[in-house]
């Protein structure tokens, strides 16, 4: 048990190891051959499904129409061979009832007939005899014992001769069987030169024995004996033969075989005879019989007794099914071309394709590929030439990005001079303050350095929602030290927003504009509010002022004037107005939302909406 175990697992390993060979060298194929491969490993499974419904219904009529042909083949053999036995039944009947022939049969006194040596001329219608037997030409010779002592009647067209004494013939076997059979026809076949019948026979022949009765059928008047040529029931045989493989036989109804035709040897016939048709006299019912490979058809005739085997081969399915495989092989030969055109076709896009990819992964980012069809090659190949264009859209933008950062920061460090001078400097000023007791400069003080610290914060170009609160916070509370009581603001920022990440300086721009130009230049009492919130999945900010507002001219000018006009100008360091547009543009790309909402004497309102977190990933 162990050792099948082993065997086993040992097979599962090798069945493993060759799968995963096959997978691997099926990897390895390029696409068109992987076309052919899979179109022939698809096709070959269901064109030998029907292949073999093809050739099971074709080899299901193959032995339906044969046997047929068997049935019929047989049927007409068995009628030809009645039709010549029936003639020379017919001819031995007239002979056995003829009234002369009787008279001669039923003589008291034949040493007086036998005197004469043309008896049978000369007291019956021999002649007669004679002309029939020559216009049917099957009968070739004839021979009538008398058993009252008569000289017999012997004739032989064919050099042949009879035994010349009824003593003789009662000696003879096939005599005895004939006088068992009550006056019935017996057919016997009797070979060139055999000496039952003949002293001389000159040719093979089919004879029929016959015994003459009277009309009481109590005493026998005499013996008839007829014989045809065996040639003739030779070639009717012969010509019944469709197959060199196939077999006639004819036996008459005691057994005895008149004739045999075919391929099938002695042995095999003596078998065949006693395992396949076991069919009972007196029907006209075509039995059928099998024997190993071998179909037999069996008739016998009602009127003869005579039985008609054929035994014939029985239908090879390989027969039937080599024009099927020729067809299917050779369809299948002239499917390759066809489908090495239709893989070409189909291939030769995604050859470009992969082409393009490689001089694209060798940085070529001028590829282009020209989309020819709407199928899915088409969308893999328009997807191909989008995405090029994003990306060298995307690498321009970062590459503008990262010199106005750079510029950023030269700006930065050319407007310090030194930062953490300024720090020092602004602390000192802050103690002083503190020591001599002046808290709100102290505090306008604290808040200018906070301010500083949160706008150059390093050079960082990203940071929280809280950071930039808080440096709003920082520079309107050095606007309300300005300002004093004409100024108010507000902040609501909500506490869920405060950790997402935000482009530096994008709220910081609008509110200084809203003060140097909605408020600077007036007289009233001046409000700015600050909001913050999540919209689903953006965040939106919105500043509101009751300044001055701004004419449409005005807030056309803001876009379309850059930074020589005079709104987006102004700044905290570099940063104006469009320089935020610009940022969000190369940052979300499309994906923002930036209005601006004025009129004159009512103030302004700012609203911006940006991606949340996930837009700077």
């Amino acid at each position: 048990m162990e050792e099948f175990s082993e065997e086993r697992r040992f097979c599962s390993l090798r069945m493993g190891e060759v799968m995963k060979r096959i997978k691997n060298w099926i990897m390895r194929l390029s696409i068109r051959k992987k076309l052919i491969f899979y179109s022939y490993l698809i096709l070959v499974p269901i064109l030998l499904g029907i292949s073999v419904c093809l050739i099971m219904q074709n080899y299901q009529l193959a032995v339906q129409k044969h046997e047929e042909n068997c049935i019929q083949s047989v049927q007409r053999l068995s009628d030809n061979l009645e039709v010549v036995q029936k003639n020379i039944i017919e001819l031995g009947i007239y002979i056995s009832i003829n009234e002369n022939i009787r008279q001669i049969l039923t003589c008291e006194n034949p040493r007086e007939l036998n005197r004469d040596a043309r008896l049978w001329l000369n007291n019956a219608p021999i002649r007669m005899v004679q002309d029939m037997v020559a216009i049917d030409g099957v009968v070739k010779t004839v021979a009538i014992y008398p058993e009252n002592g008569v000289s017999p009647y012997l004739k032989c067209i064919d050099h042949s001769s009879y035994l010349p004494e009824l003593q003789q013939v009662q000696k003879e076997a096939i005599y005895l069987l004939a006088t068992r059979t009550k006056g019935k026809y017996l057919w016997q076949r009797v070979g060139k030169d055999q000496s039952d019948t003949y002293e001389f026979n000159y040719n093979d022949k089919i004879v029929m024995y016959h015994e003459i009765f009277d009309l009481a059928r109590k005493n026998k008047l005499g013996y008839l004996v007829l014989g045809s040529t065996a040639e003739i029931f030779d070639e009717m045989c012969k010509d019944d033969l469709q197959d060199r493989k196939e077999t006639v036989l004819v036996m008459s109804a005691y057994g005895a075989e008149l004739v045999r035709c075919g391929a099938v040897e002695d042995e095999a016939v003596e078998e065949i005879l006693e395992k396949s048709c076991a069919q009972s006299a007196g029907t006209e019912d075509i039995a059928v019989g099998t024997w190993k490979n071998y179909q037999v058809y069996c008739r016998q005739s009602k009127e003869t007794g005579v039985r008609v085997y054929k035994i014939t081969p029985r239908v090879n399915v390989l027969d039937v099914a080599d024009r099927i495989i020729y067809e299917l092989l050779a369809f299948l030969a002239g499917l390759c071309p066809v489908m090495i055109l239709v893989s070409n076709i189909v291939s030769k896009p995604l050859r470009k394709l992969g082409a393009a990819m490689e001089k694209f992964k060798e940085g070529d980012f001028s590829q282009k590929i020209e989309v020819v069809t709407f199928d899915e090659i088409g969308e893999a190949s328009a997807c191909f030439n989008s995405m090029v264009d994003n990306i060298r859209e995307l690498i321009n933008n970062n590459y503008i990005l990262a010199l106005k950062e750079k510029q950023s920061e030269l700006d930065a460090l050319q407007a310090q001079i030194n930062p953490h001078f300024l720090y020092n400097t602004l602390d000192s000023l802050y103690w002083k303050a503190v020591e001599v007791e002046d808290e709100e400069i102290a505090e306008d003080i604290l808040s200018l350095s906070q301010m500083f610290r949160l706008v150059l914060n390093q050079g960082d170009s990203i940071v929280t929602v809280k950071i930039e609160a808080e440096l709003l916070e920082r520079y309107l509370h050095i606007q309300k030290m300005r300002f004093g009581k004409r100024f108010e603001f507000e902040i609501q920022i909500e506490r869920s927003i405060m950790e997402e990440k935000i482009p530096k300086l994008i709220l910081q721009p609008f509110v200084e504009n809203a003060i140097v130009h909605g408020f600077e230049k007036g007289e009233n009492k001046f409000f700015l509010s600050i909001r913050g919130e999540r919209r689903e999945d953006y965040l939106y900010f919105r500043i509101h002022d009751t300044g001055i507002g701004m004419s449409s001219q005005q807030m056309n000018a803001i876009w379309e004037n850059g930074e020589g006009g005079g709104h987006s100008s102004h700044r905290i360091g570099k940063y104006a107005i469009r320089n935020v547009k610009e940022r969000m543009e190369l940052i979300y790309h499309q994906d923002y939302e930036l209005t601006i909402e004025s009129e004159e004497g009512r103030g302004t309102t700012v609203a911006i909406s940006i991606p949340g977190s996930l837009g700077l990933e």
